[in-house]
């Protein structure tokens, strides 16, 4: 049927931050005595921050640990990133995915941002970049506006991106970089693009790792129920 939608994801998708975020995350890792490599980094990428550091903590310390103390992991990252962001360049653009949004545009098809980042970092972000008019506030969904356990690789940011933009989601199409973003919007039911096969992507070699151990189990789940729009349309199968 008729593209009713167009949904991007941000960090490695639209624009190359992820070299930005790792030193941060090693830095966070130092205080609080938990090894961050950069392995680490890539296999979680998709994940909701908050996610991210409650995992990273239990596994490293063999506990299970409260909402509030992952609060406070998640607020000591802050100051951590926002104090090297101070001194950083704006992160640049991914070009080939950043292409394809303003012709979706010009084609009458929605756009939306749909995104496990921070919401302050990613405005921050699109506006650095000069994609702030493409992608205002109201135009991006964050793991923080579905609410805690429904981010990626759960459909939820995908399904309200969708909904925003007034669309099917199986007539929407999806641009992610993460395994967990691409199992999301599969399981949204979107039509979904690896970009990572693009011409020209940024691809360190620790993602190329990442992606070499990606098996994909949730591909062969009610595959044969499956409708069409949700083939996988990646060149990192």
């Amino acid at each position: 049927g008729e593209l009713q939608g167009a949904l991007f994801d941000v960090d490695g998708t639209l624009i190359d931050s992820m070299p930005q975020f790792f030193p941060s995350w090693t830095e966070w890792g130092k205080l609080y005595d938990v090894e961050v490599t950069e392995d680490d980094f890539y296999g979680y990428s998709g994940w909701p921050m908050p996610d991210i550091f409650r995992d990273l903590y239990e596994k490293a310390k063999g506990v299970k640990i409260e909402p509030e103390f992952v609060d406070k992991l998640l607020a000591d990252y802050k100051v951590i990133h926002n104090r090297r962001m101070a001194t950083l360049p704006p992160p640049g653009i991914i070009e080939p995915t950043v292409a394809a949004a303003p012709a979706h545009v010009a084609a009458g098809v929605p756009i939306m941002a749909a995104t496990s980042g921070l919401r302050e970092t990613v405005e921050l972000h699109m506006k650095e970049c000069g994609l702030g008019d493409l992608f205002p506030p109201e135009r991006i969904v964050c793991a923080a506006d579905v609410g805690p356990g429904r981010g990626k690789p759960k459909p939820d940011i995908f399904l309200r991106a969708a909904e925003v933009a007034g669309a099917d989601p199986a007539r929407c199409v999806a641009y992610e970089d993460a395994e967990a973003g691409l199992e999301a919007a599969y399981r949204a039911g979107c039509q979904v693009v690896d970009v990572r096969g693009f011409p020209g992507y940024p691809c360190p070699p620790a993602l190329r790792r990442a992606m070499a151990k990606a098996s994909r189990p949730w591909l062969q789940e009610g595959v044969a129920e499956a409708p069409e729009s949700q083939r996988l349309k990646a060149d990192g199968d």
